[in-house]
């Protein structure tokens, strides 16, 4: 046996000895070490859905993105209202300016300073009312939208026997082939009624 023979065996050997060491001292406690479980990536069936595509054709999201746009529209057109009604104020107490109105009465002036503030005041009060329905509607709308869907991929998941389905936006990568968004859609809108407006 020449040196280099010499030193790989030596060196195998001293790997083992370390090996045995960091084991518990012995070969016979290794092998009465339980084997490892498998990957769970071995034998998971996983499945995806494209959130963007379940928003576009799940009748709930439709009708609550249509609701959103009625409640946005509503306000824009209010606040419209509001500040012609300002605006009509302010030419109220032009012409009155004009007219000398204020010079001759300074009672009217303070009585139509304190009437201007009131409209102000009240319609930012309005405005902020509907702007915080709406704002609460929408969240309401988004964590029911959120529940639903959840709820029905876990029924739809057992029933499939999928271990897993994940969203294709959080996905680096996904075949195709897993998407089950339609069927997901097809799904969660058989189980949906819609529900009445209200008045």
């Amino acid at each position: 046996m020449d040196f280099r023979n010499k030193m790989t065996k030596l060196v195998m050997m001293a790997a083992l000895a370390l090996g045995l060491v960091s084991c518990g001292g012995n070969g016979n406690q290794q092998a009465a070490k339980p084997a490892l479980p498998k990957q769970a990536n071995e034998s998971m069936v996983i499945r995806y859905i494209d959130d963007d595509s379940i928003e576009k054709n799940y009748n709930l999201a439709k009708d609550f993105k249509e609701l959103t746009i009625t409640m946005q529209n509503n306000l824009d057109a209010a606040q419209k209202v509001q500040q012609q009604n300002i605006q009509s104020l302010e030419s109220e107490f032009q012409a009155k300016e004009k007219s000398n109105v204020y010079a001759t009465d300074p009672n009217q002036a303070q009585a139509d300073q304190a009437r201007y503030q009131k409209a102000v005041n009240d319609a930012q009060s309005k405005l902020a009312e509907m702007k915080n329905k709406m704002d609460k509607t929408l969240q309401e709308n988004s964590q029911q939208l959120h529940d639903s869907i959840f709820n029905y991929v876990a029924i739809y998941a057992k029933q499939k026997g999928y271990d897993m389905i994940i969203s294709k936006s959080s996905a680096y990568y996904v075949d195709p082939k897993y998407d089950v968004t339609a069927d997901v859609v097809k799904g969660l809108n058989q189980r949906y009624t819609k529900v009445a407006k209200k008045k």
